[in-house]
């Protein structure tokens, strides 16, 4: 679609949107699913971000903005006011918009504030946010001449959204929504019945071991996409095992990361291709329980991880997310009769899980909504109170997006230090955004 085509998708206004008064108690996430719920009121973000090697204004933000609305149009739903599958207006595009002025790039993607507080803040605002930081005296040294971060609620994107997005693609959302649940009747009263019995004391455990604030930090490290693939083959396992291997191994630290026994993980499967098989409506992927026992040896972990992998998969692989999407459901029915329970320090609960690994799909830059862009691409999730990892390929480079607790950050250093010893970096490395040394 042409510029000046979505120019016309975007109205401009004379007068800032008003929420009108019979709106203005409504309960604008009413639609959302069990899922969807709970991710927004736990403000657990999604987040795209690479540099650009074009001049970026405020303009160009906004068109970017008006694109994804439409590649997106979940992304008109969810507030007040909001005017479902309809163009944003002009002056809609602006308050969402935003762009500063920095020293240098060389802070980012790491100095991004990935927890949206104005997404949850501003209730009359689309939930989701366009922003860039240009260098002040002209491109850097990589020529790269702006960052550029697209930050929205989990509850209305999530991985497989990123990889279409990313080629300029409409995300087929309707036909997810659309989709019943084929869950068998007397698994989805199992499920019931155990979330009705555990809700209780989950609300009780968040009240003890829940962090009392959120002390999450943003790391992120890019590797050639080469050097991944022989540091696999080398090891004789995916890359997937790998890479899941790399970030648990060395943020546990020797057991003083996470224990000496093992690493509770829970996992995304985003195999799109695949008849996902759980009770909710909206969302495709489905989380995976994964008990990683701990090695010494960096080798022997691999080959454990690889082991415990094969095992989950051998189950049910809708089961956890099943059983995931009713405790939500029974929290969001307390909440509605019993809300002070839910604060936020609640949502920051992390269920004895350790650590949160996702494999998101290739990300192929192109396309009219990111034609500008240049790799590496940093795409993850933010949650206040639980440790994610995201991974995000490229053409030419993986990302590792880590949003960690902050005791962990120092821990981060050592994912490099593994892939050193089994796949040392090449004699001629390629720079982020494209350039050969």
């Amino acid at each position: 679609m042409s510029d000046k085509a979505f120019e016309k998708l975007s109205p401009k206004e004379p007068e800032r949107l008003r929420v009108p008064p019979e709106m203005a108690s409504a309960d604008a996430q009413a639609g959302f699913t069990h899922n969807q719920w709970y991710c927004h009121q736990a403000r657990q973000t999604v987040y795209f971000t690479a540099f650009t090697n074009e001049v970026t204004d405020l303009a160009k933000l906004k068109k970017i903005a008006a694109r994804l609305a439409v590649l997106a149009p979940q992304l008109t739903t969810g507030f007040l006011g909001a005017r479902p599958h309809e163009p944003l207006a002009d002056n809609i595009l602006s308050r969402i918009c935003r762009i500063n002025t920095v020293d240098d790039l060389s802070a980012y993607p790491e100095n991004w504030e990935l927890d949206g507080a104005d997404i949850f803040v501003e209730k009359d605002l689309p939930l989701f946010r366009v922003k860039a930081v240009t260098p002040r005296n002209g491109p850097d040294p990589q020529g790269r001449r702006a960052a550029i971060l697209v930050l929205a609620t989990h509850a209305l994107l999530e991985g497989a959204d990123s990889s279409r997005l990313s080629r300029s693609r409409a995300v087929p959302r309707a036909g997810v929504t659309d989709r019943p649940d084929k869950t068998p009747l007397l698994r989805r009263l199992r499920y019931g019945a155990t979330a009705a019995a555990l809700a209780p004391m989950q609300l009780l455990a968040a009240h003890f071991l829940a962090p009392r604030a959120p002390d999450i930090g943003y790391r992120a490290l890019a590797f050639e996409k080469e050097r991944i693939r022989r540091a696999a083959a080398g090891l004789n396992v995916s890359r997937r095992t790998l890479m899941f291997a790399l970030v648990a191994h060395a943020l546990n630290d020797g057991g003083r990361g996470f224990s000496r026994r093992g690493i509770r993980a829970i996992y995304a499967d985003m195999d799109t291709a695949s008849e996902v098989r759980t009770n909710d409506t909206f969302f495709q992927f489905r989380m995976i329980d994964a008990k990683l026992k701990a090695r010494r040896s960096f080798p022997e972990f691999v080959q454990e991880v690889d082991h415990a992998l094969a095992r989950a998969e051998q189950k049910d692989m809708n089961a956890t997310q099943s059983l995931l999407n009713s405790m939500f459901s029974a929290h969001r029915r307390l909440s509605g009769l019993m809300p002070f329970l839910y604060t936020k320090r609640f949502f920051r609960f992390s269920a004895g899980y350790h650590l949160t690994l996702s494999l998101v799909p290739p990300q192929r830059l192109g396309g009219e909504l990111t034609k500008d862009l240049v790799e590496p691409v940093y795409c993850g999730t933010h949650h206040p109170g639980i440790n994610m990892c995201v991974f995000s390929p490229g053409r030419n480079f993986t990302t590792i997006n880590l949003c960690l607790h902050r005791s962990l950050l120092p821990n981060v250093d050592g994912i490099s230090a593994l892939l050193d010893q089994i796949a040392p970096p090449s004699g001629k490395m390629r720079e982020p955004g494209g350039k050969s040394n």
